[in-house]
C-alpha cells in the first residue's frame, strides 16, 4: 500500500498502449458490422475447408475469404464482398452445398454500428449516474468509470491481437465486461469508504479477498468456454469470441481494479482525513483561545469583586469606629449630668463646654455620614 500512486499508472499505461495498437494494427471487423456475405455449407465427398477456400480465391477473385469448420462436414463462409448467390452457388463448383446464404448490405451494417455506439454511450453514462447516486462523491465516482473504461480499452487490444473479430456477439461481451467492472469496484469502494471497523489496509485486503475470488472464478468458467467450443465445438465461433474477450477483459479488470482504483480511494482517503485533522487542529486552537479570554475575564471579575469587599469592609470598620466614639461621649454626658450643682463648674464654662461637645458631635456625625 505505500507505493499505491506508483500502481495507478500501470493500468492507464497498457490501456494507452490498446490504443496505439488499435490506431496500428485495427480491429477486425465481421461481417454483420462492415457487410458483405455470409453462407453456410456442406461440403460433398472428401473435400476439405482449405481446399475449399482455395476454390473460391480463384472463382470469386476477392479478398478476404475466410471459412470456418463446423464440424460433421459443414462450414461457414463469410465474404467481405456483396456477391449474389446464384454466382457464389456456380464458383464452389459442386463441391459443397448451400444451406443458407445471406447478403448484408453496408445500410445494415452502418445501422448496427451506430446502435453499438449508442448501447456503449448509454451504458456509461447509467453506470456513472448509478455510481454518483450510491457514493455521492465525485472522486469514486470517476474512479470507478475510469477503471471501467480502462477494462473494455484494455479488452479491444486484446482483440487486436488475437484477431477476434469485432462483431455484435463481441460488442455483447464488452458490456458484459462493464458489468463485472463495476461489480468489483463498487465492491471495492463500498469496503473503502462506507464501513468503518479496521484500518483501511484491513478493509483493502477484505475486499480483494472477495473481489479476486469472483474474478478467477468468471475467469476460470469463461477459459472452460472457450476450450471447449475451440476443441469440440469449433462451429460456435460467437461462444468462442464471447469468452476470449470476457477473458482478456477480466484479467484488465484485476489491474485497473486493484491497481489503479484501489490506488485513487487510497489517495483520496489519506488526503480526506487531512482536512479533517487540519479542521480539527484550528478548533482547537480557537477553543484554547476563548478558555484563555474566559479566564482573563474571570480573574478580572474576581480583582473587582476583591476591591469591592475590601472597600465595603473599610466602610464598615469606620462605621463601627465612630459608633463606638458615639457611644463615649452619650456615656460621658449622662455622667455629668448626674454631678451635683456644687461641683459643677461655673455656667459660662459648662456653657462653653456643652458647644464644644454639640460642635464635636456634628462634626463626627458629619464625618462619619461623609465616610459612609
Amino acid at each position: 500500500m505505500e507505493n499505491h500512486k506508483i500502481l495507478i499508472a500501470i493500468p492507464i499505461i497498457l490501456a494507452l498502449l490498446s490504443l496505439v495498437l488499435i490506431g496500428f494494427n485495427g480491429l477486425e471487423q465481421g461481417v454483420d458490422l462492415k457487410g458483405g456475405s455470409q453462407a453456410e455449407l456442406q461440403l460433398l465427398g472428401s473435400v476439405t475447408p482449405s481446399e475449399l477456400e482455395d476454390t473460391l480465391d480463384a472463382e470469386l477473385n476477392t479478398n478476404n475469404i475466410k471459412v470456418t469448420s463446423n464440424g460433421n462436414n459443414k462450414v461457414t463462409v463469410e465474404l467481405e464482398n456483396n456477391i449474389n448467390s446464384s454466382t457464389f452457388t456456380n464458383a464452389i463448383n459442386g463441391k459443397a452445398k448451400v444451406i443458407s446464404y445471406n447478403e448484408i448490405g453496408p445500410v445494415l451494417s452502418e445501422e448496427a454500428m451506430g446502435q453499438i455506439y449508442v448501447a456503449m454511450i448509454f451504458a456509461f453514462l447509467f453506470m456513472a449516474i448509478t455510481v454518483f447516486i450510491v457514493f455521492r462523491e465525485p472522486v469514486p465516482s470517476v474512479a470507478i468509470i475510469l477503471a471501467a473504461l480502462c477494462d473494455i480499452l484494455i479488452a479491444l487490444g486484446g482483440m487486436s491481437i488475437f484477431k477476434i473479430p469485432l462483431s455484435i456477439a463481441s460488442v455483447g461481451a464488452l458490456l458484459m465486461l462493464i458489468g463485472y467492472s463495476v461489480d468489483t469496484d463498487i465492491l471495492l469502494t463500498t469496503r473503502l469508504l462506507k464501513r468503518r471497523e479496521g484500518t483501511v489496509e484491513e478493509r483493502a485486503k477484505n475486499a480483494m479477498y472477495t473481489g479476486l475470488t469472483m474474478s478467477f472464478a468468471a475467469i476460470a468458467a469463461m477459459g472452460i468456454l472457450f476450450v471447449v467450443t475451440k476443441i469440440i465445438m469449433p462451429e460456435a465461433t460467437t461462444l468462442s469470441n464471447i469468452s476470449a474477450v470476457l477473458v482478456i477483459g477480466l484479467v484488465g479488470d484485476i489491474l485497473s481494479t486493484w491497481l489503479m482504483n484501489l490506488g485513487i480511494l487510497k489517495t483520496y482517503i489519506d488526503w480526506r482525513q487531512s482536512k479533517k485533522q487540519e479542521k480539527y487542529n484550528v478548533g482547537s486552537s480557537s477553543s484554547k483561545s476563548k478558555s484563555s479570554k474566559s479566564e482573563e475575564e474571570k480573574s478580572k471579575l474576581s480583582f473587582k469583586d476583591k476591591l469591592k469587599r475590601k472597600t465595603e469592609v473599610e466602610d464598615d470598620e469606620v462605621m463601627t469606629k465612630i459608633q463606638e466614639e458615639l457611644e463615649k461621649i452619650d456615656h460621658m454626658e449622662e455622667v455629668e449630668e448626674n454631678i451635683p450643682k456644687s461641683e459643677k463648674p461655673s455656667n459660662k464654662k459648662s456653657n462653653k463646654k456643652q458647644k464644644n461637645k454639640g460642635n464635636k458631635r456634628k462634626a463626627k456625625k458629619q464625618k462619619g455620614k461623609g465616610g459612609k
